[in-house]
């Protein structure tokens, strides 16, 4: 078990989709005096689909056996996407290159979070076999042959999750840390920033938000190919509705063009959040993000920024 005065200190920035949060990263990373393990590649475990956060519920508020069953074997099959590197070929993420105790810890967590082990059929096993498959098992059930009967598990109580969760994140960052903190990529939910990065012990959270005229812009021209104004007013809306709800010690909530804007202040401001030295400079060049800075007077048309000057007016960013 890790002592408290062992445990790592990790800053995990975070942004909503497009939304500028690779300003303060770049400045954090380019400062030196971070343990930085993924570069810029992002930490997707709490917060990808099958990811921590649905283990997590699948444990408490959504527990059934079945449920908790499936989840687990889909939380099995992101395992070697996220480890094995990527290529034309095949969706991958790396993480086993970058961290190298990332397979074995894994599959220790797997265990320890595993509170019964029990072979038995479950409806998401016949449910997601393949029409072959089915007639096959249903066939030799039909004649009575033998079948080998699928694993069956449960969770441990959300506390127990918790608990390993933070302990398998301890040992995976803590040794190559060599008491410098740990700074993450994307670590978690922007949407959802407090709960999506409790599995860190000891963790401070900063939020970047961004004008939403820029966002969309970002948005609509990126591979995410989000074109529909009206669509991402209420996207935004209801982002912005979440967040602003959200009251935590933990979380800094900052501006991204404030950040690139008035980039002394808030560096101070952000150094001062997480206990860092502001004398320490960085290879991060705020003027290099002023270009990204209402980019949408030469892209969007006027229809669309009156649009979304109308419903969102509150975020509008004025120099």
């Amino acid at each position: 078990m890790i002592k408290d005065n062992k445990v790592p200190k990790y800053i995990i920035v975070l942004g909503t989709f497009r939304s500028g949060s690779g300003a303060v990263y770049d400045y954090l990373s380019g400062r030196g005096d971070l343990y930085d393990p993924m570069g810029s590649e992002e930490y997707q475990l709490p917060h990808m689909q099958n990811g921590l956060m649905a283990l997590e519920s699948a444990s408490e508020s959504a527990f059934h056996p079945t449920t908790v069953d499936y989840i687990l074997s889909q939380f099995e099959n992101i395992i070697p996407k996220l480890s094995r590197p990527r290529s034309f070929w095949r969706y991958g993420r790396g993480y086993s290159a970058r961290l190298p105790l990332f397979d074995n810890l894994i599959r220790e967590f797997i265990k320890e979070i595993t509170a019964a082990y029990y072979p038995m059929r479950l409806n998401w096993h016949r449910m997601n076999r393949s029409q072959i498959d089915y007639i096959f098992s249903e066939t030799m059930d039909y004649l009575g042959i033998n079948q080998e009967i699928p694993k069956s598990r449960i969770l441990t109580s959300k506390e127990k999750f918790l608990a390993s969760a933070k302990k398998f994140h301890d040992q995976l960052f803590l040794d190559a840390a060599n008491n410098c903190p740990v700074l993450l990529n994307q670590a978690g939910s922007g949407w959802n920033p407090v709960e999506s990065t409790k599995y860190f012990s000891n963790r401070k959270v900063i939020l970047v938000t961004r004008d939403p005229r820029d966002q969309f812009v970002e948005l609509k021209n990126s591979y995410k190919k989000a074109k529909y104004v009206l669509g991402f007013i209420e996207w935004y809306k209801e982002m912005r509705r979440r967040l602003d709800q959200i009251k935590n010690p933990n979380l800094l909530h900052i501006n991204f063009e404030d950040f690139v804007e008035k980039n002394v202040q808030m560096t101070e401001k952000l150094c001062e959040f997480l206990s860092l030295s502001s004398k320490v400079k960085s290879n991060y060049e705020p003027n290099f993000s002023k270009k990204n800075i209402h980019k949408y007077k030469k892209i969007l048309d006027q229809k669309d920024i009156d649009l979304i000057e109308k419903n969102l007016s509150q975020y509008i960013y004025y120099k």
